[in-house]
């Protein structure tokens, strides 16, 4: 690129190498929401780290996070998707792409329902109504399901 300016020319050389391409899509939009929402902090208060862990379990939701917005809820393949788009080292420090094993993610899933799902969904909805500054003239949570079953009397033979 060639700059004219009174008396003599510059030349601007920009010399960029690119080492890696990820193709991140979507992801580092939801992870600014997941951390601006301190969802793996809030977790992390309710399900205390175990030291045998590298990935604690609010970091572990956001990786579960993350897999399934991006289409794939194969717990084996979470660990080779996020190394694919470059976010393994975005999550934590240290953490390596061999720790996303599905015998971790698994054991996530199984600690977040023994812990109350709906403990944990409840923190982490009071949080958001506390960063988004959400007015609440009530506040009436029921995270209940109700099945219905069985034969009714107008229902067809």
């Amino acid at each position: 690129m060639m700059l004219s300016g009174g008396d003599y020319d510059r030349r601007c050389i920009i010399a960029i190498v690119v080492q890696q391409i990820h193709p991140v899509a979507h992801l580092p939009l939801v992870f600014g929401v997941l951390r601006r929402l301190e969802v793996a902090t809030v977790i992390d208060r309710l399900i205390l780290p175990h030291p045998a862990y590298v990935l604690s379990c609010g970091r572990g939701v956001e990786v579960l996070v993350f897999a399934i917005l991006d289409g794939d809820h194969a717990l084996y393949m979470v660990g080779k998707l996020l190394a694919e788009r470059g976010m393994v080292a975005l999550l934590q420090p240290g953490l390596r792409r061999a720790s996303l094993h599905d015998y971790r993610l698994g054991h996530i899933v199984d600690t977040l329902f023994a812990t109350n799902l709906h403990k944990v969904f409840s923190a982490v909805a009071l949080k958001a109504l506390e960063v988004y500054v959400i007015p609440m003239p009530w506040l009436h949570q029921d995270t209940t399901t109700i099945a219905l079953y069985g034969a009714y009397e107008d229902a067809p033979p």
